[in-house]
């Protein structure tokens, strides 16, 4: 087909991986998945297909242009090229298509190494002490190898294991954290487990998202990239913020005061999601409707059945959201 603009915002979404090609620049095309679209190009002496971008974060035209440069690039160039360029490579490449704090994490991890040439790197020469830092490194040299840049990773068989958290708060830490005040930290903190959204989404809350007793978060501001409904009653309203601020992000901060005062064994702010989920299964909240409620799309109902869940289950969370306030409150109260 001839790609345009309109040509490949009308491609519809397939089941598996179909591949597009473009009539007007041989060897360059898209592969249109279940939720994305990815331009590629084929290339170098031994035709490997090389990942561009997702679109439309990167557009036709860049994407093309792209494809036109790794086409005509000689290999020679890759033979001495520092691990540092090709790095940067990497993290440009990044940019269009992870999240800030996600690259910000690449960078750290991947750091600086000003006398490493890519052709010796191993797994003797960089930091691979933690399984964060190695998926960091194989990540990059799995690139490398889409891009010619490397024939083989060199940590792909490094063992990684980052272990499961199972924390849930106990009825005592919870009446600690609602009876807990700091600003508009404590707030953010009550919400997280009143709402079991996650810190961030709760962090950027805007008065144009209410609607009588629902919370509409943006597609743009959710982790999924789907919007989400929320419902909620009166414990919950308390908390809510009544004019419109900048996102909060002073979370580590606030937590280590939280932390001082109240030296309980370790949590995060996420396991405050996980609790919010636990306690609905006690009080016998539908899974389907806790995945709702949590905007999972990968659970026990997902696809165009996790739509109708959103549309026709708004009932059903709003009963579960006030069973699970009130429960909350009479462990604030008993405290």
């Amino acid at each position: 087909m001839k790609f345009t603009d309109l040509s490949i915002r009308q491609l519809p979404f397939a089941e598996g991986q179909e591949r597009h090609y473009d009539d007007s620049l041989p060897n360059f095309g898209v592969t249109v998945g279940k939720r994305t679209k990815t331009f590629f190009v084929v290339a170098g002496p031994k035709r490997k297909l090389m990942t561009l971008g997702k679109y439309p974060d990167l557009g036709l035209s860049d994407a093309r242009k792209e494809a036109k440069r790794l086409m005509v690039q000689l290999p020679e160039e890759h033979v001495a090229i520092s691990l540092n360029a090709a790095v940067g490579r990497y993290l440009d490449d990044c940019k269009t298509r992870i999240r800030p704090r996600t690259l910000l994490e690449y960078r750290r991890y991947l750091g600086k190494h000003p006398k490493i040439t890519l052709a010796t790197l191993s797994r003797k020469n960089v930091d691979v002490s933690t399984s964060h830092s190695t998926m960091a490194w194989r990540v990059f040299a799995n690139w490398c190898i889409r891009n010619e840049l490397l024939e083989k990773n060199p940590f792909l068989h490094i063992p990684v294991s980052y272990g499961k958290r199972s924390r849930v708060l106990t009825n005592e830490e919870i009446a600690i954290l609602m009876t807990y005040e700091d600003g508009r930290f404590s707030d953010a903190l009550k919400l997280c487990l009143l709402t079991g959204q996650r810190k961030t989404e709760i962090a950027s809350i805007r008065q144009a998202w209410f609607r009588n007793d629902t919370l509409t978060i943006p597609a743009s501001f959710a982790k999924n990239k789907k919007e989400h409904v929320i419902a909620f009653n009166l414990y919950t309203a308390k908390y809510l913020p009544k004019i419109d601020q900048a996102p909060f992000n002073g979370f580590s901060k606030s937590k280590a005061r939280f932390d001082k005062l109240h030296p309980l064994p370790h949590w995060t702010i996420h396991d405050l999601r996980r609790t919010f989920a636990t306690i609905h299964a006690r009080l016998g909240t539908p899974i389907h409707v806790v995945e709702a409620m949590l905007n999972h799309t990968s659970g026990t109902v997902s696809g165009v059945a996790a739509i109708y869940i959103r549309h026709n289950f708004l009932a059903e969370m709003r009963k579960a959201a006030l069973a699970y306030e009130l429960h909350i409150a009479r462990l604030t109260r008993a405290s």
